[in-house]
């Protein structure tokens, strides 16, 4: 039994995300398996895609800067490389943490200084919510609520945090994509976004990401205002990008881990023949 991420195939022993497979699954845990699910690193590669404003890479972080400029024009909000800038692209539901999101997204905004921009479909309530947040924040929040293929690889190669704050999350894509761009993910520590985000201590040179673990908007809170502070330190803000950047999420490595649990499988089945 194989599921998307290692942490994931621990979460569903229990019964919050087991499905009423739980129990099932428990006397079947000495064959079940997590493999972290991975994204193309050809077509999402920041040094070669045709989208961007500008290309970049992790050895000339400078030129990413464009990006970020062209993405708040494409927004409509105020141009500035100094500022703080926070994505969300994502479905709009409740499993991907926006009830957390809508309790704090007011008054952060109100207290600290950043620019919002949320590209996704999905239930209308949410969608509503942004809308509302616009007209109030015209400076700092806007959005696209429609499918676009374009749009995610701008935010990810001009925003300089991405929001993942999941109530549950098997594997998720768009953590890696980010990374890959430069975009430091800020997520709960559940599923993939466990396995594939390492948080950021400082002063210890690790981390790739701000990552909280309890399902709750203060955790969230603290979390994102961690990330707003830290990235007014730029030397250690680009030796985080730089971290997460080098992060192999490709389909290779994902690939050969496959590659043993067939083995498995099929040395098993040849011992029982």
């Amino acid at each position: 039994i194989s599921t998307v991420s290692p942490t994931y195939s621990r979460e569903i022993l229990g019964s919050e995300f087991g499905e009423k497979l739980d129990d099932f699954l428990t006397e079947r845990r000495s064959v079940l398996y997590g493999i972290l699910n991975g994204i193309d690193t050809v077509s999402w590669d920041p040094a070669d895609d045709q989208e961007l404003a500008n290309n970049y890479s992790a050895g000339n972080l400078d030129e990413r800067e464009e990006n970020k400029n062209a993405l708040q024009k494409r927004f409509g909000l105020p141009e500035d490389k100094e500022k703080f800038m926070i994505g969300i692209v994502s479905r709009m539901d409740e499993q991907k943490g926006f009830n957390l999101i809508i309790e704090i997204m007011d008054s952060l905004l109100q207290n600290v200084n950043f620019q919002l921009v949320v590209v996704g479909t999905g239930d209308n309530y949410y969608r509503g919510f942004f809308q509302d947040l616009q007209k109030k924040y015209p400076d700092q929040v806007a959005g696209h609520y429609f499918f676009d293929a374009i749009l995610p690889r701008l935010i990810f190669a001009g925003a300089d945090a991405i929001l993942i704050p999941s109530r549950f999350e098997p594997s998720g894509l768009v953590q890696m994509e980010a990374m890959r761009y430069g975009a430091i993910p800020i997520v709960r520590k559940t599923g993939g976004l466990a396995d594939s985000v390492q948080n950021y201590l400082p002063g210890q040179d690790q981390g790739t990401g701000f990552v909280f673990e309890k399902y709750d908007k203060y955790a969230l809170l603290i979390a994102i205002v961690r990330a707003a502070e830290m990235f007014k330190n730029k030397k250690e803000w680009r030796k985080l990008m730089k971290r997460a950047m080098a992060k192999d999420f490709s389909w290779k490595k994902s690939a050969q881990e496959y590659i043993r649990l067939f083995e498995l499988v099929l040395n098993s089945r040849q011992r029982e023949a």
